[in-house]
């Protein structure tokens, strides 16, 4: 039986790292936006065992974002993959994430350090209107 459960949780992170998740399709900031003209939103983050705080972010397009995002609870990660964000959010330090929100759409946020049991839910939704 424990074989079994080791199987099937072995198997479960497999498929989790082996691309399931989306793929980079913008740049983080484009060379060509001006830093000082576009408008601006700063957005805090809280990570906590296993909620991202708050876990749906609605930003404006053509947005500078900047998310400031502390983990309150152990160590976790932020991953938004559709701008190839991957950062490691250890508790207690504030992490600084910036991106240009330069399409509508829905793209999704997840933890990328195995945290513990509740790791593969903690998720969220990045909506830019």
């Amino acid at each position: 039986m424990k074989k079994m459960i080791l199987s099937i949780v072995v198997l479960l992170i497999v498929i989790y790292f082996s691309g399931c998740g989306g793929s980079q399709q913008f740049v983080k900031v484009p060379p060509d936006i001006n830093k000082e003209t576009v408008p601006k939103d700063t957005i805090e983050v809280i990570a906590k065992d296993f909620d991202f705080i708050p876990d749906t972010i609605r930003v404006k397009e053509g947005t500078l974002v900047t998310l400031e995002i502390k983990s309150i609870e152990g160590t976790h990660g932020f991953a938004l993959d559709a701008f190839g964000i991957d950062e490691r959010l250890d508790e207690g330090v504030i992490k600084t994430v910036e991106f240009y929100a330069g399409q509508k759409g829905e793209y999704g946020f997840h933890c990328s350090h195995l945290c513990g049991i509740g790791h593969f839910g903690m998720t969220g939704k990045l909506i830019i209107e």
